[in-house]
């Protein structure tokens, strides 16, 4: 009887040596998943910064193309209705962009 005793406590003793290294294995796993979990949410943050500021970069460029926009508009007037001075065989001659460039597929409409 007492074999069977052994024999059983052998076993119990086996069952809790596997229980033991199983919590152990469950422990490690835990750990390497709030670890992951942990570089997760610092990427996480990280692509949230990147985007902010993305974001911030897009509206500075928005707000300069919109500038660049309108400095480009001003300045197609002025150069339309500005004056230009053409010399001609040492003889000056003054006229506006407006009539130099009025016939389409000249060197004028090129040039201006």
């Amino acid at each position: 009887m007492d074999s069977n005793f052994d024999h059983l406590q052998n076993n119990v003793n086996e069952v809790e040596t596997r229980l033991d290294k199983l919590h152990e294995d469950i422990i490690l796993k835990l750990n390497e998943c709030s670890n992951c979990i942990k570089s997760a949410q610092q990427l996480c943050h990280q692509a949230t910064e990147m985007v902010a500021a993305l974001e911030k970069k897009i509206g500075n460029l928005t707000s300069a193309e919109e500038e660049w926009k309108e400095i480009k508009g001003k300045l197609a007037q002025i150069s339309i209705q500005s004056k230009v001075i053409l010399d001609v065989g040492g003889e000056k001659f003054i006229t506006c962009v407006e009539t130099l460039t009025r016939e389409k597929n000249t060197f004028f409409t090129a040039l201006f």
